[in-house]
């Protein structure tokens, strides 16, 4: 969902990701994230961070498919290699910086007693195999009024 006319925060942001990154470990680190690992995409970059908070972890993952898809929209790229990577450049910094501003904000609502870790990250809590988002829409979560699958 996105508003006719409204520019996505730091979508002119010319920050390496590689920048917003270290940003958002040092972020974790100094409130107490225990772990942070990185996992690869096929070209290198990183698709997602996961991180050890409270004994719980979390898997907070970059949609810069999405991103590009929003800087990008209605625009052709004439299949030209350059411009083609200059736009997955663009929104792979994109994405990144607006996760840090994101945690960073959300860190800030923890810090200053507004929330609990458990309230901001539960959508990416992670058990190994998958996030409790996953889970939700993958319908294996007991939501009030509905039943699990195969319970009559």
């Amino acid at each position: 969902m996105t508003a006719k006319k409204f520019n996505i925060k730091n979508y002119t942001t010319d920050v390496p990701a590689e920048r917003s990154i270290g940003e958002i470990e040092k972020l974790l680190a100094l409130f107490g994230a225990t772990a942070i690992m990185k996992e690869l995409s096929s070209d290198g970059g990183i698709d997602v961070l996961c991180f050890r908070l409270e004994k719980q972890t979390f898997k907070l993952p970059a949609n810069v498919k999405g991103v590009k898809a929003t800087l990008f929209e209605g625009k052709k790229d004439y299949g030209r290699e350059a411009l083609i990577r200059s736009r997955e450049a663009k929104a792979y910094r994109v994405a990144w910086r607006i996760i840090k501003d994101w945690i960073h904000a959300q860190l800030s609502l923890i810090a200053s007693g507004q929330a609990h870790p458990h309230e901001i990250f539960l959508p990416y809590m992670f058990d190994g195999k998958q996030t409790l988002y996953q889970a939700y829409m993958e319908g294996k979560l007991l939501t009030q009024g509905k039943k699990a699958k195969g319970e009559k």
